[in-house]
C-alpha cells in the first residue's frame, strides 16, 4: 500500500510504502520516506556549481547536513510508532531525501531487520 502523508502518532510521515497483511509472506519491504527541500538561495550555491559536485561533498553543507539529520530525527520518531503497530513482522527501510531546488536529490537511508 502506498500512502501520502500517513499519519503516526499524530504526526504526518510524507511518503509509506507498506506490505499488505496478505503479502507479508513473501520477503517484501516496508519503505518510509521523508523529504526536505532546499532552495539555491538556502545553500548559497547555483545549479551550475552544484551539478559538479559529489554527493558526499553535498551532503557536507551545514544546511543540508542539518535537513538530512532532522529527516532522519522524523523517521526514527515514525519507526516507533510502526514498530508498536506491525510488531516482529515490520521490514521497514527508511528514506532521509533532500531535494536541493530541482537540481540535485541526496538521501540517507537506513535498512531494518533481516528478511
Amino acid at each position: 500500500m502506498m500512502d501520502s502523508e500517513t499519519a503516526i502518532e499524530r504526526r504526518h510521515a510524507d511518503l509509506s510504502l507498506m506490505v499488505r497483511e496478505e503479502m507479508r509472506r513473501f520477503a517484501l519491504l516496508d519503505h518510509l520516506l521523508e523529504f526536505k527541500y532546499l532552495s539555491l538561495h538556502d545553500i548559497g550555491q547555483t545549479g551550475q556549481a552544484l551539478r559538479p559536485q559529489s554527493r558526499e561533498e553535498l551532503a557536507r553543507l551545514p544546511l543540508v547536513a542539518a535537513s538530512l539529520d532532522a529527516a532522519e530525527a522524523q523517521l526514527a520518531h515514525y519507526r516507533q510508532g510502526l514498530e508498536q503497530a506491525y510488531g516482529q513482522r515490520l521490514r521497514l527501510h527508511t528514506h532521509a531525501v533532500v531535494a536541493l531546488d530541482f537540481e540535485r536529490l541526496l538521501w540517507r537511508s537506513t535498512p531494518g531487520a533481516p528478511v
